[in-house]
């Protein structure tokens, strides 16, 4: 019986610490997002924490499994399910965003023309406080972007420019971007902002629509998507911009 009711209480620490690294690593985010604390915080204590604990609750599940043969005691099998679940979703979470971070160059500035980028214009007040500036960065940046995402490249339309805008624009519209800030048609210009899930990480995006050089009848379009914070992006931002030229392409077949 002794024997019983110490299995159960590893059972019941591991679902409790399961729960606890799962509210953890939601919190990590949300906390800095919400104000509640610094990034800082976040990744050097809430994070780690997270996956201490949830380390921790996993291996008492598995301590359950050897005891529970062992005493042949009558398992809490759901909490240990549970423990060990949410210990498990913990930290492969953490493994999954850290085998990311590895997979991907460490720069947040990523456009379609690399030697004349896009450039801000409505957006720039609103990153007057963001660490990363506008400016698009060294010819090494540029170097690593070309190794990295050779496929960004301008997209040119067998369109006019008026056209060219109306698709650049409801592309645009069609993205799960938080904010369209321009529209501006004479300009040829669309800027946009993306506010990311759990931290809150907001990038920017502008959109550049002009008639092509070889031909009147033919238009391009450029776009830029820039992190405010983080020297690194995960590839995101070459993520949206593909996505955001998929979906103008799909225009252009449909028509």
């Amino acid at each position: 019986m002794k024997n019983e009711n110490s299995i159960s209480g590893w059972a019941l620490a591991s679902m409790i610490l399961g729960i606890a690294a799962v509210i953890a690593l939601l919190l990590s985010g949300y906390g800095y997002q919400w104000g509640w604390w610094t990034l800082g915080f976040a990744f050097t204590w809430l994070l780690p924490a997270s996956g201490l604990l949830a380390f921790i609750g996993f291996s008492l599940a598995v301590v359950h499994g050897f005891a529970r043969q062992r005493f042949n005691a009558k398992p809490a099998a759901k909490m240990v399910l549970t423990g060990a679940a949410l210990s498990i979703t913990v930290l492969g979470t953490i493994g999954y965003w850290f085998y990311q971070a590895m997979q991907y160059p460490p720069i947040h500035d990523i456009t379609t023309d690399i030697a004349d980028p896009p450039q801000f214009r409505d957006i720039v007040p609103l990153r007057a406080e963001a660490p990363n500036d506008t400016t698009y960065g060294d010819g090494e940046k540029a170097d690593v972007q070309r190794e990295h995402y050779p496929d960004i490249q301008t997209l040119y339309l067998e369109a006019g420019y008026p056209e060219a805008f109306n698709r650049a624009l409801e592309a645009a519209r069609q993205m799960p971007w938080e904010q369209i800030v321009t529209t501006d048609k004479r300009q040829g210009l669309i800027e946009a902002f993306d506010q990311l899930p759990w931290f809150g990480f907001i990038d920017d995006v502008v959109i550049r629509v002009d008639t092509a050089e070889t031909s009147s009848g033919k238009s391009k379009i450029d776009v830029r998507s820039v992190s405010r914070l983080g020297q690194g992006d995960i590839g995101v931002n070459a993520h949206r911009i593909r996505d955001y030229l998929e979906i103008v392409r799909s225009m252009e077949t449909d028509n």
